[in-house]
């Protein structure tokens, strides 16, 4: 396993204390063109700050162009690992390692930890950090921490510098946890997100149907196998495979993916459902989900919800069918 940082974030940086048990596997990308640590291994990007540019976004920009431009050397770094985890937080620049390598390898696994900024930050900064995550095709977990539900949990008079240290040790909290789930499910396949319901990566498949209450874990405090770094000794070998394309475009075409706003589109689309029965007189009951995490946005629940509401309503007369007005719109997802 590797371990992927940056130079600029606010929790995962080389200064924090819960990452020097990983220093062997750690990779810091320096994004500002400077090593910024003798402790852990770095990649320095050619960056360097651009004459008479002040914004500061303009300059996060040309941090990214000047990372992009050694994707290929940044790769090369990280080697034959079979399991590569980015520590990312609410700053969009931590992004920015997992955005240029994200394109999908059958030589890694991509896993993604990050934090999203808080409701009450700039809106370019919320932007820039959602639109990083608009594909995230490319992974095999995520746990996304939505720090407007961490701020719920906060008395109203807590003050900002009181909730990032707090909202640092809760994603601390949760390393242990991630690393050995990612090492039992080495050799399973499947794209998966971390419900915080149940404390485990979930298959988005499964989404709801394995939210068991009476099955959550406690969070680790230990990990449980040792992190090394994997060498290929005797090359890459690919072995050949030939699918049906049909078959092969039908299965990247229904392939789900991680939403960081799944959630929100599991409601809102339960909402119709519930909407659907109750204007035909359908009986219909839709327990709310308990899961927690950026999931697909459906599930096998939702589907066999989906289906049963089309069996029942191919009972009913076409002209005497009712379909709810409401559309799904992006504005609705995202507000």
């Amino acid at each position: 396993m590797r371990i992927v940082i940056t130079d600029t974030g606010t929790i995962w940086n080389p200064d924090n204390p819960n990452l020097e048990k990983f220093k062997d596997v750690v990779l810091v990308v320096c994004l500002n063109g400077k090593a910024v640590t003798d402790k852990y291994e770095c990649f320095v990007s050619p960056y360097k700050q651009p004459e008479d540019v002040y914004d500061e976004y303009a300059l996060s920009g040309a941090k990214l162009n000047a990372l992009n431009s050694v994707e290929s050397k940044l790769r090369d770094r990280l080697g034959y690992h079979e399991d590569i985890l980015f520590l990312t937080d609410s700053e969009p620049s931590t992004l920015y390692p997992f955005f240029v390598i994200r394109e999908k390898s059958r030589f890694y696994n991509y896993h993604l930890c990050t934090l999203s900024p808080w409701n009450f930050d700039d809106k370019r900064k919320r932007n820039v950090h959602n639109g990083l995550l608009s594909n995230l095709s490319a992974l095999r977990t995520i746990m996304y921490i939505n720090s407007d539900d961490y701020l719920k949990t906060l008395d109203q008079q807590t003050d900002i510098d009181t909730s990032n240290v707090g909202v640092g040790e809760y994603y601390n909290r949760y390393l242990p946890t991630v690393i050995n789930n990612i090492s039992d499910l080495r050799y399973t396949g499947g794209t998966r997100y971390f419900d915080f319901t149940t404390n485990k990566y979930i298959l988005l498949q499964d989404g709801a149907k394995k939210v068991d209450l009476s099955k959550v874990r406690e969070l680790s405090t230990q990990i449980t196998k040792p992190l090394e770094k994997e060498f290929c000794t005797l090359g890459m070998i690919c072995y050949p495979d030939y699918p049906d394309e049909e078959e092969d475009t039908k299965r990247g075409i229904e392939q789900l993916v991680p939403r960081i706003d799944g959630k929100k589109i599991c409601n809102y689309l339960r909402s119709l459902r519930i909407k659907l029965a109750e204007e035909n007189g359908i009986p219909f009951e839709s327990e709310e989900c308990l899961s927690v995490g950026p999931c697909a946005g459906t599930c096998s629940k939702c589907d066999m919800e989906s289906k049963y509401l089309l069996k029942e309503i191919k009972k009913i007369p076409k002209a005497e069918r009712k379909v709810p007005k409401e559309l799904l719109t992006e504005w609705e997802v995202e507000s």
